[in-house]
């Protein structure tokens, strides 16, 4: 590393630091009260579609009668990262940002955490669904949840029809017999039609999504932390389960390589088909494992498809469900001079009234337990919010190493480089030395 690098950092440290007392005084000083009473100019970033959000902010300030001083402003998640180094030091940061889970641990240096006395931990776990545990560190909470985005299972209602069967699978366990009712192959024994895209990487949209389930299904939680509270990979172990006779992320790879294996009578996808998603939409993949938010998207795309959403399959006598979700907060900035006006405005935007209004413009299912608690007479959402409560996730220590850790891993099986055990010891070494970097 050269002088210049050095020099910059202990900058950023120093400036950090004074952010630190600043944002402490303002809490300890700050009276709460309605942001709709301040106009304090505020700014948000985040990964959020801007006309998304911009329509929400409308919405809410129409129906609450509020009215508040707010600029938000997307930025892309590959590389808000950079954008927002150089703005904060150069005095231009924003106020607060909205992003998604897989970036925190890249942003725990940069966010003032809430602390208990403004908001007790109680108070937060009896809010938010399971996976908003993500957020809690040992100073204070990370963010305030906003939404979740849970993966889920679109099915071809036509296809299923066909082939005479009337509800979708609820377990992995169905799919062997789905594979080699519903998968066809042409002449030249080409695969013209899959009932799952499992098996590959690059052609299986949301694949690392997809992975993460089977594996937390299967008991692991892809990073947990050591004796030293530092974040450390457990895909190669039995995550301290003392009755596991395999390794979870073991089980999960093999059962997910079987269906892109020609030798194995379940074969129904491989690497030269079209992506999984325009497989589905072109009629000829009988499920799809995408996001709650896809379903919009997915109907406009081919309005002639005949599909329904489920819950994503589990075990068989799964006791515990799991699906990955992808959850969203607001997050302080250290940097910010406006830390108690931006809480008091995070603290509106996540509220049920205002969530409700968001949720108007999104499909994707709330944090907060009381309005999944209080429900939706939509049926494809009451889906998204009944995923909701099973959601789980990882910290994600950089999104893009990860999907080539993931993609390597899923590789050198469907390949024959190396066995379904090999594979993952050593994604999971790749991933402990991300960590720990």
């Amino acid at each position: 590393m050269n002088t210049s690098d050095n020099k910059f950092k202990i900058i950023l440290s120093v400036v950090f630091g004074s952010f630190i007392l600043i944002g402490l005084l303002a809490f300890s000083t700050y009276k709460t009260k309605n942001t709709s009473n301040t106009q304090t100019p505020l700014t948000i970033w985040g990964t959020v579609d801007q006309a998304t959000f911009d329509n929400f902010i409308s919405k809410y300030k129409q129906d609450q009668g509020t009215e508040f001083n707010l600029t938000y402003v997307q930025k892309p998640i590959d590389t808000i990262d950079s954008l927002l180094v150089e703005a904060i030091a150069t005095g231009k940061g924003p106020d607060a940002i909205l992003i998604p889970q897989e970036l925190e641990k890249r942003y725990l240096d940069k966010v003032y955490f809430i602390p208990e006395t403004t908001l007790p931990l109680r108070t937060f776990q009896d809010t938010y669904i399971n996976e908003a545990s993500l957020y809690e560190q040992s100073g204070g909470i990370f963010a305030l949840p906003f939404f979740v985005d849970p993966l889920v299972m679109y099915w071809n209602k036509d296809t299923f029809a066909s082939a005479a069967i009337a509800i979708p699978p609820k377990s992995w366990s169905d799919f062997p017999l789905l594979a080699t009712t519903l998968s066809k192959s042409d002449a030249n024994a080409n695969i013209t039609n899959s009932a799952a895209a499992l098996g590959e990487y690059t052609n299986v949209d949301n694949a690392k999504a997809l992975l993460s389930t089977l594996i937390m299904q299967a008991g692991s939680s892809i990073v947990g932390t050591d004796d030293s509270g530092s974040l450390v990979s457990t895909l190669d172990n039995t995550n301290g389960n003392p009755n596991s006779i395999e390794i979870p992320a073991v089980s999960a790879l093999s059962f997910f390589s079987d269906y892109s294996n020609p030798q194995k009578s379940i074969y129904s996808w491989n690497a030269s088909l079209p992506d999984s998603k325009s497989f589905f939409l072109s009629g000829n993949l009988a499920t799809y494992f995408g996001f709650a938010s896809e379903a919009t998207d997915i109907a406009t795309k081919n309005p002639n498809l005949n599909f329904d959403v489920t819950m994503i399959p589990q075990t068989v006598d799964a006791t515990t469900k799991v699906t990955f979700g992808e959850l969203y907060g607001f997050a302080l900035l250290k940097s910010s001079a406006n830390i108690a006006p931006a809480y008091n405005l995070i603290s509106e935007l996540t509220s049920a009234p205002a969530v409700s209004d968001f949720l108007e413009f999104y499909d994707v299912a709330p944090a907060r337990l009381d309005l999944i608690s209080a429900g939706t007479s939509d049926p494809e959402k009451t889906i998204f919010y009944n995923s909701a409560l099973i959601a789980h996730g990882w910290i994600d220590p950089d999104t893009q190493a990860t999907d080539q850790i993931f993609q390597t891993m899923v590789e050198d099986v469907s390949t024959g480089r190396l066995d379904v055990s090999s594979s993952v010891q050593n994604a999971s070494g790749a991933l402990d030395n991300l960590l720990q970097s």
